[in-house]
Parts: C-alpha cells; sequence; structure tokens
C-alpha cells in the first residue's frame, strides 16, 4: 500500500463507519435508553377531543388520512391536497400520492412515516390504493367519538412513553385548561403583548379585555391594562401552568427596543386604525419588557419562537440586548433559533439564562438537529438542552418523538465512536434532554407526575 492510499485510508476510515453509525451496537444501546426514559414534552399542540378539525367523509364527520397529513408540516413545502366535503377517498388519494412523491426526501414528510409504521403496520412509501383506503378506515375508527380519547393517551403516554407534555393552546391562550390528565398549560402571552385595544382581538379567550371584564377588572388605563395581565399570571399559576410561551415571531422582528411607559401609553386604548406603526410597535416592545419582568417575579420561564416563521426577523440574535437585560428571566429559545442553530448554541453559551428547546428542529431538518446537537453539547452544558413534539395529533407526536429519540441517539453515537464521549455519559445526557432538564427548569411539573420509577 503506497503512502497516498494509506492516509486516503485514515481519511475515508472515519467517516465510512460514522455514515453507517445506526448500525452499531453504540447507536442501539443509546436510542434503547432514551426509549426507555418516560419523557416530558416541552412543547405540543394537542388539541382537546371536542376541537379536532374533523373532516365530512363518506363515514360521516371525523379525523381521516387526509387530516392527519394536513395537520403535519409537510403542507410548508407542498399543497398537499385539502379534503373536499362529500369527496371520496379514491379521488383525495389520486390527487395527494403524486405529491407525497415530491418529498420522499423531506423531514417533513419522514417524520411521520414511523407512526404510520409502528401504529398501523404499513409502509407509507409504498402504500397502494387498497392499503391506503384501509389505512384512512382505522384512522377514522381510532378517532371516534368512543376511541378518541383512549387513542390519544394510548398512543402519547404508552407508543411515544411521554409522561406530561406542555400544551400551548394557541386556539384560546387564555383559556388555561388541562384537557388530558397528562397535558399541563402554558401562558400565551402573544396577545398580551399587542392588546393595546380590545379589537385588536377579538376572541374572548384571546382578548385581556374580556378576561378584565368577566373578572370585574378595570382596564381604562396603561397602569390599569399591567394590573389585568399580572392578575392572569397569577391566574396562570393557579390553572398548574409552568412557563411562558409567545409566537410574536409570526408578526413582527424580535428586536424588542426598551421603550419608557410614557410612550407605550400613546397608543393604548386608541382605535387600531388611528395607531401609527412605530407607536404600535413601541407599545409591544415595552410589553415585551414588563413580561420579562414578570416571568421572573413567578418563576415562569419564558418560551420564544425564535427562527423560521417570518424569516427576515426572527434570527435569535435580536434578543440578546434583552436577554442581557434580564438576567432573572429564563428563556427558552425554541426551535433551536432554525436556520440559526450557531448562533442560537453562542448565545446560550454566553448567556446561563437561556436554554435551548430542540423541538421542531428534527421535523424541518433531521440533518440539521444531528449537527446542533453535536455542537450545542460542544458549547453548552448538557443541563440546559430540551424537547418537544410540537404536533397536534396522536400520530405526529408519535412520530415527533421518534424522531427525536433516533436523531439524538445518532448525535452522541458519532461522539462515542469518535472517541469524544463515554458512552455512560452520552445516555446520561439522553436522559437529561428528553426529561431532566424539564423537571429542573420548570419545578411546578414534579407535583404532576404520575408514572412509578422504571415505568
Amino acid at each position: 500500500m503506497t503512502r497516498r492510499t494509506v492516509i486516503g485510508a485514515a481519511l475515508l476510515t472515519p467517516a465510512a463507519a460514522f455514515d453507517d453509525v445506526k448500525s452499531t451496537q453504540t447507536f442501539r444501546a443509546l436510542l434503547k435508553s432514551m426509549e426507555a426514559v418516560s419523557a416530558i414534552d416541552t412543547h405540543t399542540h394537542l388539541r382537546p377531543n371536542a376541537e379536532f378539525a374533523e373532516e365530512e367523509t363518506e363515514r360521516g364527520r371525523g379525523i381521516n388520512l387526509a387530516a392527519i397529513w394536513n395537520n403535519s408540516y409537510v403542507r410548508r413545502l407542498v399543497d398537499l391536497p385539502r379534503w373536499q366535503a362529500g369527496q371520496t377517498f379514491t379521488a383525495w388519494w389520486g390527487a395527494a400520492k403524486p405529491v407525497f412523491e415530491q418529498v420522499r426526501a423531506a423531514s417533513v414528510y419522514r417524520y411521520l412515516l414511523p407512526a404510520f409504521q409502528d401504529l398501523y403496520k404499513v409502509d407509507f412509501d409504498t402504500l397502494s390504493g387498497e392499503q391506503a383506503a384501509r389505512l384512512d378506515e382505522r384512522i377514522f375508527s381510532n378517532y371516534s367519538t368512543e376511541n378518541r380519547a383512549k387513542w390519544i393517551r394510548e398512543v402519547v403516554t404508552g407508543h411515544a412513553h411521554i409522561e406530561l407534555m406542555l400544551v400551548d393552546s394557541y386556539w384560546g391562550r387564555l383559556d388555561l385548561k388541562s384537557d388530558y390528565p397528562f397535558t399541563v398549560p402554558v401562558l400565551n402571552v402573544t396577545t398580551l403583548m399587542g392588546a393595546s385595544h380590545p379589537s385588536r382581538n377579538p376572541q374572548p379567550a384571546d382578548n385581556p379585555f374580556a378576561f378584565a371584564k368577566q373578572n370585574g377588572l378595570p382596564v381604562a388605563t396603561l397602569d390599569q391594562y399591567l394590573a389585568v395581565v399580572e392578575r392572569l399570571f397569577q391566574k396562570a399559576i393557579e390553572a398548574g401552568a409552568v412557563c411562558l410561551k409567545t409566537t410574536s415571531a409570526y408578526s413582527r422582528d424580535l428586536r424588542f427596543a426598551k421603550v419608557s411607559r410614557e410612550r407605550a401609553a400613546e397608543a393604548f386604548g386608541k382605535e387600531p386604525a388611528t395607531v401609527p406603526a412605530d407607536q404600535q410597535r413601541a407599545f409591544e416592545d415595552f410589553m415585551f419588557w414588563e413580561i420579562c419582568h414578570l416571568s421572573a417575579q413567578y418563576d415562569l420561564p419564558f418560551q420564544i419562537h425564535t427562527g423560521d416563521a417570518r424569516i427576515q426577523g426572527s434570527n435569535p440574535i435580536l434578543l440578546v440586548d434583552a436577554i442581557e437585560a434580564n438576567p432573572q428571566t429564563k428563556f427558552i429559545l425554541f426551535h433551536g433559533g432554525y436556520p440559526w442553530v450557531g448562533e442560537t448554541g453562542a448565545i446560550a453559551m454566553k448567556h446561563h439564562n437561556v436554554w435551548i428547546d430542540s423541538n421542531w428542529l428534527a421535523t424541518l431538518s433531521y440533518s440539521m438537529a444531528k449537527r446542533a446537537y453535536q455542537e450545542w453539547l460542544e458549547a453548552v452544558p448538557s443541563t440546559r438542552i430540551l424537547w418537544g413534539s410540537d404536533s397536534p395529533t396522536a400520530e405526529t407526536i408519535y412520530g415527533s418523538a421518534v424522531t427525536l429519540r433516533r436523531c439524538l441517539a445518532e448525535a452522541l453515537a458519532e461522539k462515542v465512536v469518535r472517541g469524544e464521549l463515554r458512552q455512560q455519559d452520552a445516555m446520561r445526557i439522553g436522559r437529561q434532554i428528553l426529561r431532566e432538564n424539564a423537571l429542573a427548569l420548570f419545578p411546578r411539573l414534579q407535583q404532576k407526575l404520575w408514572r412509578k420509577p422504571g415505568e
């Protein structure tokens, strides 16, 4: 063997091994360890039984295969046909199947495949029309009125092995209900930040002015409004909420300036049509900082959607000034800041009041998630990384959980194979990310645990 051949072999051998790391005993051991963890899902959108978006089918109203896919993230990439009232399954499948062919390699498609494989014993990639019709029937039966609650619990707590889920009820942000015995409410503060006038949030369950009226609280001035917001924080704790959440990145950028109360008051109480954009923005900026203060005061960590959304304004770097100025507030940067996973790691490295939540990341891009876990673990304590499914149905939750466990096991296995991490430490890190970090960050969860040790 020539010297060049030896050097080439030395360079190629590790890469070849890592390419096949999922075939190693190390990967299998790590995955088995993670599958045994009773996980804490820090972010989901599991709807109440009565509020699922049902389709009008030949069998009546219900949840079918089209509903599962249309409540997944595949529609972010392709225009998957929506179900039309009175449509036959054959017609929908005929229109949908060519669309699936466009995304066979996409993570937003592939994350759901384990649900079909494990829960229904079908290979969705090779599904025939007849098999698809039978799958559709089984899904409809599982989500029937008499079976739905049992099916959801069986999949979430059994197959997905999740003990507790933090639910962001964006369809009714201020309701603060726990619709299942394994769910925990989250106070979504997005509408609180923008409610300079009652008409900005017409839905009562999103409207702090409606809450004030229901509770006999005055709300004619900004000071009174702030008192209402604080009362909502108290109500959230009474309802069992353990954290806050904002999705402001879908409507504006994440640079929140420090604004005076006087400046914020210029927009308060005025009809939206009469308020200049800069005044409304100043109100939102002021409220963000007020919520940061209340977050620390009531020990409700602050989940912030970062990345994706409005791609031109959702880089988590835009939050750094607020993070630095609020050291007592525990900030949780959602989705790993996708696609800015490196920036997210740098922020968490420098600021010890920052946690990284990897929910949604492996669903958007499995490869980026694997890279992100490895980079973050090199720059951030393993105690400050979390996960969540960010999904609305039993199948999508299961698919997200399986995909995350495999992705994390693969990322850690590569480090073990390279000699950068002991296997027992990799197993511990897996337990931290899947469960222990959430219990440490949200101590109120301890009273909600229901599984016996080892289950």
